[in-house]
């Protein structure tokens, strides 16, 4: 996150607090009968944005980014009778979503005493309804600790989830219908993006609404989070999936193993995984500009490959090689963003094309193991992880935090302003060691040329 961090000033990083916005008296958290005084956690507790010694310099204002601390607070803004909250998931499925959601109604329901908990169904899609009858398009769930207690044994969300349009007005309309005090938003970079402006549109109403978002995205693509929560579920079943291949490759005579992973923007997932295991000949993501033809392309080294070795393995990105596309009229998805061409069906094609043009004969073998990785139930490490994540985010909205997103730096958890998330997009960073370590796995030039 160093280059991501280069230049970002301390103002980014100031988190609204309805204390501030409508004057409310402290009141004593419940935890404080539950926990000791040390667990508790000040505003002033920071985490330093970027630990790196080139760049703890101070800024020209004299303060270096940090963090506020995530973690539960002494006082908080909300009494628990009487509280409503919501949760809604968003976008594509991830593992540990109902351990996210199962952790967020457990500390709602058990630490703070919040009996009043809501389910909205399908994403943004579930605030739908009608201004006049005042009729939801889907019934929301009532959650509580039963509802909720063996839904990390599932995959997918209890909730059900999905990409559409967001109208900020019609969510506050409805979260307002509903007297809803507290809104947790589950999602990547599409759902936090949406959330920011249903937390503008609470403020532009004076509404003392707490809207918290929470991080979902196996690409790891949004910034200020270097851990995502399904990830090393994801990784596991992404390494199967080429391991497999491998096989495939190794017993046929001119073998390819080619692997689709997931990745739209960002290819920590596929390179995580080309860097986890031996022998694998090429990894392929969006950071890195793929040529096919020519001299330094491509398909020649992989030719090369096959001749030397007799079989190969190809790791590859979702999103790589979109600019082989360019042509191409783009299209887009029901939530605004831009579906992406079809690059392992593509790249298939014109393997087995070149083989052929060169005499070579090809037995190829693709998998695409995307919805698998998606649906899976969490490893003990990724559970551990959406449990801490769904309490801190409890912790954050009971102590009157809004319009912040629970981040994770530097092995702590952290409240991120959803301004700054929304700033950009994450990207592996090529010049980083985990990107030498996939080269130093395949042996593969650094760009294609």
């Amino acid at each position: 996150m160093v280059e991501q961090n280069r230049g970002i000033g301390q103002d980014i990083f100031k988190v609204e607090s309805l204390h501030r916005t409508f004057k409310s008296s402290d009141k004593e958290s419940p935890l404080k009968k539950m926990i000791s005084d040390k667990y508790f956690v000040s505003d002033t507790n920071r985490v330093l944005a970027d630990i790196s010694s080139e760049h703890l310099e101070k800024s020209e204002t004299g303060v270096i980014a940090s963090f506020e601390l995530a973690g539960p607070r002494e006082k908080v803004f909300f009494e628990s009778e009487n509280l409503v909250a919501a949760i809604v998931t968003c976008g594509g499925l991830a593992p540990g979503l109902n351990n996210v959601v199962q952790s967020v109604v457990s500390c709602l329901y058990e630490r703070y005493g919040v009996k009043n908990i809501f389910g909205v169904p399908y994403g943004y899609r579930g605030f739908e309804h009608d201004v006049n009858t005042l009729d939801f398009s889907f019934p929301w769930m009532t959650l509580d600790e039963n509802s909720v207690h063996s839904i990390d044994d599932e995959g997918g969300s209890i909730l059900g989830s999905g990409r559409c349009s967001m109208n900020a007005k019609t969510v506050v309309d409805a979260l307002l219908k509903k007297n809803v005090n507290i809104l947790f938003t589950i999602g990547g970079d599409g759902t936090l993006a949406g959330a920011n402006l249903i937390y503008e549109e609470s403020k532009k109403r004076k509404q003392p609404i707490s809207i918290i978002g929470i991080p979902k995205t196996i690409d790891n693509d949004i910034l200020w989070v270097s851990k995502s929560f399904g990830f090393e579920t994801a990784l596991e079943m992404a390494i199967s999936a080429l391991k497999c291949a491998q096989a495939e490759a190794r017993s046929l005579y001119n073998g390819v193993g080619l692997v689709k992973i997931m990745g739209r923007n960002c290819g920590l997932l596929t390179a995580t995984a080309a860097a986890s295991i031996h022998d694998l000949d090429f990894v392929l993501i969006p950071e890195v500009s793929l040529k096919l033809d020519g001299e330094k392309g491509f398909l020649k080294h992989l030719r090369a490959k096959i001749k030397k070795k007799g079989y190969c393995t190809i790791a590859l990105a979702e999103g790589a090689g979109q600019t082989l596309f360019s042509d191409e009229k783009p299209d887009f998805d029901e939530s605004g963003n831009k579906k992406l061409k079809d690059i392992g069906g593509f790249l298939k094609d014109r393997i087995i094309e070149d083989f052929h043009a060169n005499d070579l004969e090809c037995n190829l073998k693709y998998i695409v193991p995307s919805y698998m990785l998606r649906a899976q139930t969490t490893l003990a490490g990724d559970s551990l992880f959406c449990k801490m994540l769904g309490e801190n985010a409890v912790h954050a909205a009971m102590s009157g935090k809004t319009g912040c997103m629970v981040g994770y730096a530097h092995e702590t958890f952290t409240h991120v302003p959803l301004k700054a998330v929304c700033m950009a997009k994450k990207f592996l960073n090529v010049d980083d060691p985990l990107w030498l370590s996939a080269l130093t796995s395949t042996g593969q030039p650094e760009a294609w040329s």
